[in-house]
């Protein structure tokens, strides 16, 4: 028995649950009615075909085959659901029925709201609820089924005979090829997009040009994670996800991976959370691949593609977990000629994040990257880090620091008009190479810390990645958000190939950061996507007017009970101060802050740091070890040196420096000095909080 049986078993749960709503859908026959907010109800009328407001999500079609398809929607009210569809747009001959819809609800977050829709609906008792979305949400998943490969069929959504969606083309979707045969196919490819913001929706409208440029629309689209900052809420999904890319979604399936702020509402472990709530992908094998049992990591194929997503932000990495040996089983019984593997965490990156200092990252490096080598992985697509790096033709860079000697193949550029693209024999073999892609570029702000040696092209912008396979060829474009081509790769796989490591092969140059004209380092930027620890105007713990001995007190197990507790910002005479320190001026210089905080799981922060006014200087110290010090010299309380007048109107941004090595899971002690530069100075201000990004 495969080691993943208990975890195909736990996985199954969610998809029970869905499955006990095709029953309880009976329920929805003969009259309609829908509860207004206001608790009152009307019958619902006809529209001779106009759109109705109900819809609040969707319809968009998700978990393709070669002879099905869901389609899935929300409303605000309870309808009868039905999908119309048929192989022309103005002859929707066939139905799908409201006994045929998986129909889950939103019964609320707090005790009130559920009492409320249950009273006004007591069948919902036996329904699957939806994680979180707003009391009385409705949601629909009906499968079509009885398709023919490779055909296009146009759909209505209706609430009985009423249609709900417009006459409009654009609601239509494609079957996938046949298993097994060869055919041509474009993916569209996002990372850390969900901002809401205008770059996000740049970047999306340039693939529309693009694709219309070409008059070759795309087949399907992976998203590689962070869809929805910042903590993956439902309504974040709503506005930052389907209302931004609604008119792809319509017709269009996205097969997803959950980033680590869709994790801080969804677990991969349960299976339960808004990223569960809005997709359905392949837990039982339905698309092609060994079933997983759980919707955290699945398989699909494409034709002759077979397409692998895998959770790399809250799962066991390891080899012998059963994430692992479900990959190698399934990677062992494909018979595909392509295998496109994609996840969050990227294996190789120096732009927002680094892959030698990350847990997660170095992790999916060591081990998961030999299992996917060894099975002839093509192309591993990746997000997370806020950057395009595109990597040349590589294989068995496991080590930390990643090394580029003896692990490329093939240094060129891999641009058909370039150097010519990578090959690889055709078919799967092992260990010939690996085209390593970031693209976490695709809405949330875009940075770089250094090199990543193994990589081709490194261009910090915003955009997307555009794959055409067909036959033996795999083309890959990295589109800007203005759709402009910026890189161009090809990979070929004909014939016989025999691999050659280079020894000392091309390598990027180095980078620095900018400095400025004065040569100055640029102040360090807010994380876009960054989540509180220490929020703003929170309570300190606070020793004013006198000085603690040595650095025990910037210690965990110190005792700050006859301490003061104030709210932040401290000080006097300056706007912000919310804790006067009314006997400061003429008095003393010197202030001291402590604030516990806690942390679910160290190995995953990227960055943390404080935002914080402050004047004049300050030391602040983690779990009893300096991480900052600004505008003042050596030492520490009375014996600080060197206090540099500094104006406190700024909220600066300061990363913690070398946090990593003092972090803890569980709970932590941020601790700070504060100094004026005189104790009679005419003002003073300390007013920090604490961030994390992960």
């Amino acid at each position: 028995m495969m080691p993943t049986m208990r975890s195909f078993e736990t996985g199954l749960s969610r998809l029970r649950r869905r499955l006990t709503a095709a029953g309880a859908a009976l329920l929805l026959a003969g009259p309609v009615f829908a509860s207004d907010h206001d608790g009152s109800s009307h019958e619902l009328l006809p529209t001779n075909g106009a759109s109705r407001s109900i819809i609040i999500r969707g319809p968009y079609v998700q978990l393709a085959t070669s002879h099905s398809i869901y389609v899935v929607w929300r409303t605000d009210k309870r309808i009868q659901p039905v999908v119309r569809y048929g192989d022309n747009p103005g002859n929707l001959d066939r139905v799908v029925a409201p006994q045929d819809v998986i129909t889950r609800v939103s019964l609320g977050t707090n005790r009130a709201e559920r009492l409320r829709v249950i009273e006004q609906w007591p069948e919902v008792a036996h329904f699957p609820v939806l994680h979180s979305a707003y009391a009385g949400t409705w949601q629909y998943e009906a499968r079509i089924s009885g398709l023919q490969p490779e055909s296009t069929y146009y759909y209505a959504v209706c609430d009985g005979e009423t249609r709900l969606t417009g006459r409009d083309p654009s609601y239509r979707f494609k079957t996938h090829p046949p298993p097994g045969k060869s055919a041509p196919v474009r993916m569209w490819i996002v990372g850390d997009s969900g901002t809401g913001r205008e770059n996000q929706s740049l970047v999306h409208d340039a693939m529309l040009k693009h694709t219309a440029r070409d008059g070759r629309p795309i087949d399907l689209y992976l998203h590689l994670g962070d869809m929805a900052y910042n903590k993956g809420k439902d309504v974040e999904f709503q506005s930052r996800f389907f209302e931004m890319y609604e008119p792809t979604l319509r017709n269009v399936v996205c097969w997803p991976t959950m980033g680590n702020h869709e994790g801080s509402t969804s677990k991969g472990t349960t299976g339960i959370g808004p990223y569960y709530d809005a997709y359905v992908v392949p837990a039982r094998g339905e698309a092609g691949g060994v079933p997983s049992g759980t919707e955290a990591y699945y398989a699909f194929d494409y034709g002759r593609v077979h397409f692998i997503c895998l959770d790399s932000h809250d799962l066991d990495r390891k080899p012998t977990g059963a994430m692992a040996q479900w990959l190698k089983l399934d990677l062992e019984r494909t018979k595909a000629d392509w295998i496109l593997a994609f996840f969050h965490h990227p294996p190789y990156t120096k732009g927002s994040h680094d892959s030698d200092r990350e847990t997660q990252l170095v992790q999916m490096r060591t081990h998961i990257m030999p299992i996917l080598e060894s099975h002839g992985v093509d192309v591993v697509l990746t997000g997370h880090s806020h950057i395009y790096e595109r990597s040349m033709l590589m294989d068995g860079a496991y080590a930390t620091p990643t090394i580029a000697e003896n692990v490329i193949l093939d240094d060129g550029d891999g641009d058909p008009n370039g150097d010519g693209p990578y090959q690889k024999s055709a078919g799967l073999h092992p260990n010939q190479g690996t085209i390593q892609v970031v693209a976490g570029h695709g809405g949330t702000r875009n940075s770089r810390k250094g090199t990543m040696p193994v990589m081709r092209k490194i261009i910090v912008e915003h955009g997307s990645v555009i794959i055409d396979i067909e036959g033996d060829t795999l083309t890959g474009f990295m589109l800007n958000k203005f759709a402009e081509v910026r890189d161009t790769f090809s990979l070929v796989k004909r014939g016989h190939i025999t691999p050659r490591r280079i020894l000392n092969p091309w390598q990027p140059p180095d980078w620095k950061p900018p400095r400025s004209p004065g040569g100055e380092e640029p102040a360090a930027e807010v994380p876009e996507d960054f989540i509180d620890v220490i929020p703003r105007h929170a309570e300190w713990h606070y020793l004013a007017g006198s000085d603690p001995e040595g650095l025990k007190w910037t210690e965990p197990d110190f005792d700050a009970k006859d301490w003061k507790v104030g709210i932040a910002g401290f000080g006097y005479g300056m706007k912000g101060v919310r804790t006067e320190l009314t006997d400061m001026q003429g008095n003393f210089s010197r202030i001291y802050l402590r604030r516990e905080f806690e942390i679910e799981h160290a190995d995953y922060i990227a960055e943390i740091g404080m935002r914080i006014f402050y004047d004049d200087g300050f030391v602040a110290y983690l779990n009893g070890k300096e991480v900052a010090r600004k505008s003042m010299g050596k030492g520490h309380g009375k014996d600080a040196r060197d206090i540099r007048s500094h104006p406190g109107d700024k909220l600066e941004y300061v990363p913690l420096k070398d946090f990593e090595k003092h972090l803890k899971s569980g709970r932590n002690v941020l601790a700070i000095e504060g100094h004026n530069s005189s104790k009679d100075s005419s003002d003073f201000l300390l007013d920090p909080d604490l961030i994390i990004e992960d």
